[in-house]
Parts: C-alpha cells; sequence; structure tokens
C-alpha cells in the first residue's frame, strides 16, 4: 500500500502508465507468427493470367445479357467474318512459363494452327508470344453477375502478313462456367 500510496501521490503514476504504455506497444510491435508470413506470398499476374487462359474457349457472340458488351466474335481488318464460327480454342498446361494450345474447326492454319505453344512476351501478361512467332495482344475479363454463371471473355488480337499486306485479326472468345459460385473456373 505504501508504494501504490507513493507512485499516486508524487505524480508517478502517468509515468508508470507510459512505460506500460510503450513497454505493450513494444511487444505487440514484435510479436511476429511466422507460420501466417510463409503461408503469404506475392502473386506473380503470370502465374494469376495462365491459370485464367486455361479451358476451352468458344467464338459466340454473347446475347441476352445487359451486363455484356455485345462484340462479333471474329473480325478481319474491321470486318466481320463468319469463316471461324465453330472454332474452338483450348489452352491447357499454362504457367508463368507459358503453355500449349489447341483448336478445332480452325478455318486457316496460318491464322490459328490446329496446335501449339505459347508464352508471354517480355513478362507482359497481357502479351503472348505463339510458337508460329505470332505476337498476340490479349484481354480477359470475367463478368460476374451473382444470379446468372460467371462469362470469362478472351480477346485476342494480332496481325499476319498477306502477300504485301498486313491484316489486323481480332477473335472475341467466351467461356462459361456452369455456376456462379465455381471459384475452379
Amino acid at each position: 500500500m505504501i508504494e501504490l500510496s507513493i507512485i499516486f501521490k508524487d505524480n508517478n503514476f502517468m509515468n508508470l502508465h507510459t512505460y506500460i504504455l510503450i513497454i505493450m506497444v513494444f511487444l505487440f510491435i514484435s510479436c511476429n507468427d511466422d507460420k501466417i508470413d510463409s503461408n503469404i506470398g506475392t502473386v506473380n499476374p503470370l502465374e494469376t493470367q495462365a491459370n485464367i487462359l486455361k479451358g476451352t474457349w468458344k467464338l459466340e457472340q454473347i446475347k441476352g445479357r445487359n451486363s455484356i458488351k455485345e462484340l462479333d466474335p471474329v473480325t478481319k481488318d474491321g470486318v466481320v467474318v463468319d469463316i471461324f464460327k465453330r472454332m474452338t480454342l483450348t489452352i491447357s498446361e499454362g504457367s508463368a512459363g507459358g503453355g500449349s494450345y489447341t483448336t478445332l474447326n480452325t478455318y486457316d492454319e496460318e491464322i490459328w494452327p490446329s496446335l501449339g505453344t505459347w508464352t508471354f512476351q517480355d513478362n507482359d501478361k497481357n502479351k503472348i508470344l505463339r510458337s508460329d512467332n505470332v505476337s498476340m495482344s490479349i484481354f480477359v475479363e470475367v463478368i460476374h453477375n451473382y444470379a446468372q454463371p460467371k462469362v470469362y471473355t478472351l480477346r485476342t488480337s494480332f496481325t499476319i502478313a498477306s502477300g504485301s499486306k498486313d491484316i489486323k485479326w481480332v477473335f472475341n472468345f467466351i467461356r462459361e462456367c456452369s455456376s456462379p459460385f465455381n471459384e475452379a473456373c
């Protein structure tokens, strides 16, 4: 009792309170849970993009969805063409280092070969270099309306030399998940 009365009497209570607060803050900051830190890593954007690309993509115009801009599946120099309308693109074995792809019902092997490999060009998640040396710009987007299944869109654009002129191709693929809650899709 005497010690407490001395602390209160000499106005040292405030100093003791400050010391305790400083010690608690120091202990709080210095505590480190290695388990938590070891499970948290940096996210590689190339790995994430490669995982999104995996799957079978179709050339279909998306209709009847207010939240999705309707795009024509294939254009050649800005003009709609329907020669690829039954084509599907399957991307597999994707990772930050690239992967492989196959196509079914391709109209022209010079525009879309039936099989090949790809890598991210210049470590850019939006540029792919195919094994036939065609450089493609890509844009992937997920449209997720919780009342409907998720729809991924993949826009690829690239230029192919045809004689003395370059032709710009744009392919708008879609991939729909079976459930709006399927995270693996």
